[in-house]
């Protein structure tokens, strides 16, 4: 990637010096890539709606959900990784109601195997509907997560980027010229789990996908 990204530098500086005598013809394509992830945290979320008589007594309520959830995965023996509770909210007050949620992670690599992950993960499942019920609020989840989207994201851009090049090679040939630098890097799209020509259920245990399409213009001269 470090000497794509490099190669790319020197041709935008290789345009700037050459635009300086002329104008530059362009050719533009596109490319596409997916790069594969491995799930690193799996991730719950819990909502609790607390109505009351009086929106005090239901931001009481409210109160008491965060320590009544900490006894309840105590006692489930479901202690996450890292677990976060949002404050207390009043979405109307008419209503006289309170919100208020919390978030769970658990290390992934648990349930990644291909024999027992499967089974662990649907247990962990079963627990948390089970959690989510006892204490009479939603559960949304799960979530796959990656450890570092930003640079999963940036591996697939460049990747997208190189495929993008030999198009334009072959396309400056056919005009009987050659490619002399980098226009301009367009990113269109970054989606995950969402992977072209895959027809199974993504994302699943043990792979996630990052696809990113960008387009890119390239200067070239007639040979």
């Amino acid at each position: 990637m470090r000497c794509l990204l490099g190669l790319v530098f020197l041709m935008v500086l290789s345009l700037a010096a050459f635009c300086q005598e002329g104008p530059v013809s362009t050719i533009e394509t596109e490319g596409v890539a997916t790069v594969d992830a491995v799930p690193a945290y799996v991730e719950f979320s819990l909502h609790a709606r607390c109505p009351a008589a009086t929106l005090a007594e239901a931001a009481e309520a409210a109160l008491q959900f965060e320590p009544n959830v900490r006894k309840a995965l105590q006692a489930a023996e479901l202690t996450p990784t890292e677990l976060a509770f949002t404050g207390v909210a009043v979405p109307d007050i008419s209503l006289k109601v309170a919100r208020v949620s919390a978030r769970l992670r658990y290390r992934a690599n648990t349930y990644t195997s291909a024999e027992e992950g499967p089974r662990l993960f649907a247990l962990l499942c079963d627990k948390m509907l089970n959690l989510a019920a006892g204490l009479s609020c939603g559960v949304e989840g799960p979530v796959l997560i990656v450890e570092d989207k930003e640079a999963i994201e940036n591996a697939a851009i460049a990747r997208a980027t190189e495929k993008a090049y030999t198009p334009a090679k072959a396309a400056a040939q056919v005009m009987s010229g050659q490619i002399i630098a980098v226009d301009k890097v367009v990113v269109q799209s970054l989606v995950w789990n969402k992977a072209p020509g895959v027809n199974t259920t993504q994302p699943d245990l043990q792979k996630l996908t990052c696809t990113a399409t960008v387009k890119v213009s390239y200067a070239f001269s007639p040979a």
